[in-house]
């Protein structure tokens, strides 16, 4: 190998280590307007804006190829996240020669649905909840960190009881 491509090699693996995840994948997260009581439900709904020719591999990814990507929820005197209701987009699904196997993978955009229960001890007020996001993002020529980013979002808790409006579990 000549100088040239050895060096051009070198800055690409420089470039590549130097990219971030939240580069190429923004998150973000929404709930309804309305407020909670304690006890009741909401559901968050959480974005990912991938960049073109990234992806990010879905909450279904079996845990023998790359890492899926898991959402839960910061220590919280507040809420509870019910990890195993989660909805989501629908995943592309393709065999990756990198693993040797299908993967489950978001291109371009991915939505989550996290149903949350307020907990009946919760303060009133706007209460703070913060969801943590797992992923790992990938290309055609490399995959870089997992990592994880935090999503915080307010959440107006008010007295009474829980209401039924757009509190979907």
């Amino acid at each position: 190998m000549g100088l040239l491509p050895a060096l051009c090699i070198a800055l690409l693996a420089g470039v590549a280590a130097d990219q971030a995840p939240a580069d190429v994948v923004r998150w973000a997260a929404n709930i309804p307007p309305a407020a909670v009581a304690p006890g009741g439900r909401l559901r968050v709904e959480v974005t990912a804006e991938i960049e073109p020719g990234w992806h990010v591999y879905a909450t279904t990814q079996p845990p023998t190829g790359p890492r899926p990507l898991v959402v839960s929820l910061d220590k919280s005197r507040s809420f509870e996240l019910r990890a195993d209701d989660i909805e989501t987009s629908l995943p592309r699904i393709e065999l990756d020669p990198n693993f040797n196997e299908e993967t489950q993978f978001y291109e371009d955009h991915a939505t989550l649905i996290v149903p949350v229960t307020v907990k009946g001890t919760a303060a009133r007020g706007k209460q703070r909840l913060t969801l943590a996001v797992t992923f790992q993002a990938c290309s055609g020529r490399l995959c870089l960190r997992p990592a994880t980013v935090k999503i915080p979002v307010e959440v107006p808790i008010t007295n009474g009881r829980p209401s039924k409006k757009g509190a979907r579990p």
